[in-house]
């Protein structure tokens, strides 16, 4: 099964700020069904429009969303008060926090609560020393959460990796870096799951969705089996289970042929 986290509920936007703290109750409902018809298998809710607010802009974006959709939810904050205000409204089973890494502070905030509620874990490599520009610091980062967790009696089957995607327009060659670290953790750690912030390989690029379906292709080829993204960007779904097919991860590519038939191309 392929992970979907719907990127589109997060108040860094502004567009997704305004709405939240107007409560436009209405208008956040459609945005997360939009998502789950279009194919998320989670909701991501992140309320980090204002940190003094955080906790109630959290607690009512969580009531709105849980009641208009049944996906599981990922709750996407640093902060372990608004992440425990989300969890006490809706823990279904396939929760997820989003995130901790290796840096001490995340470390002492987010694991307590994880292990608390027994949820899935994003898990962004990087440490105190920021983030790595090699392969091979995400690599050691891997490792070093995966043995932070399984030291915890987490079992790896709940940790999602991000191994943290740099835009293309600035970051030349970084992808190669991210297709590599995805196949080494799904060698090493099979039973861990990926789930990258996929967009961002097109930061600053004009006709985004060229590059975000192309990467896409590229991370169900080298393993990968969960993204955040947004699942209504023309073609998002579609690339998933065409790649899926390709790779041979979809038999008989019953898969794609569901989704053409969905969407009327079959």
């Amino acid at each position: 099964m392929f992970t979907v986290i719907g990127e589109r509920i997060n108040m860094t936007r502004k567009s997704i700020r305004t709405k939240v703290w107007d409560r436009d109750e209405d208008f956040i409902r459609n945005e997360a069904a939009r998502q789950v018809r279009a194919g998320a298998s989670h909701i991501d809710i992140n309320a980090g429009g204002d940190p003094a607010k955080e906790v109630d802009d959290m607690t009512w974006l969580t009531t709105v969303v849980s009641d208009e959709v049944d996906v599981p939810l990922s709750f996407d904050s640093a902060n372990p008060e608004a992440i425990k205000a989300g969890i006490a409204i809706c823990n279904r089973p396939g929760t997820i926090i989003n995130s901790i890494t290796m840096e001490n502070e995340r470390v002492q905030g987010i694991l307590p609560v994880v292990k608390e509620y027994n949820t899935g874990i994003v898990c962004l490599t990087m440490n105190d020393e920021g983030m790595p520009e090699d392969y091979e610091g995400r690599v050691k980062i891997t490792d070093d959460i995966a043995t932070l967790l399984t030291g915890h009696n987490i079992s790896l089957d709940r940790a999602y990796f991000d191994h943290l995607v740099r835009p293309a327009s600035t970051n030349p060659g970084q992808a190669r870096f991210i297709l590599d670290a995805v196949s080494y953790t799904k060698k090493t750690y099979p039973d861990a799951h990926i789930a990258l912030g996929l967009s961002n390989i097109s930061f600053g690029i004009p006709k985004r969705n060229n590059f975000n379906k192309a990467f896409f292709a590229m991370l169900v080829a080298a393993g990968c089996d969960g993204a955040i993204i947004d699942p209504t960007e023309p073609d998002m779904i579609t690339t998933l289970h065409a790649a899926r097919a390709v790779m041979g991860y979809d038999e008989y590519c019953m898969e794609y042929l569901t989704k053409m038939r969905e969407d009327g191309l079959a």
